[in-house]
């Protein structure tokens, strides 16, 4: 009886393979795990205009990585753009109108008090590296997850490599 040929050997185009059990397996765990591909094209309602502008941002820098995020993370990824707006707008404010703002109170009336941006831009900027760590967007924690950085590089160059 002759040996069986595979589908690579049929040049059978990837798209038009059987897939075989491993295969379906494969995904099916995958979809269990965090769902298929995050559809980046569902934006949720939540976000404004900066925090959709950083939502299509990360679109765009993860579309060669279609499973990266997956459904199970929109949440997370939602929050990191919510965050992220909150920071620009606060970091927005303490540009325009500096680290100090003139009080509003009647105990402050007449001096200078810290703007309350600040205060915002700071609890920002913790949930912002929180959001970031959790969904692998620093290089600490792409290399904590084992997701390197894929630049080419030359290490014959470098005497420390």
């Amino acid at each position: 009886m002759p040996a069986r040929r595979t589908n690579h050997q049929l040049n059978i185009p990837e798209d038009l393979r059987i897939l075989t059990p491993k295969v379906v397996q494969a995904a099916a765990r995958d979809a269990e795990v965090g769902g298929l591909g995050l559809n980046w094209a569902a934006t949720p309602d939540i976000l404004d205009a900066v925090g959709l502008t950083e939502w299509r941002r990360l679109e765009e820098t993860y579309r060669a990585e279609p499973v990266r995020f997956r459904e199970g993370d929109r949440a997370a990824v939602a929050a990191y753009c919510s965050w992220w707006s909150a920071f620009a707008v606060a970091a927005a404010d303490v540009r325009d109108r500096g680290p100090v703002v003139e009080g509003r109170s009647d105990h402050d009336r007449g001096r200078l008090v810290k703007n309350p941006a600040t205060v915002a831009m700071r609890e920002a900027s913790q949930q912002l590296r929180y959001w970031a760590r959790e969904l692998g967007l620093t290089v600490d924690a792409r290399v904590r997850i084992g997701l390197a950085d894929t630049s080419e590089t030359n290490d014959d160059d470098n005497p420390f490599a």
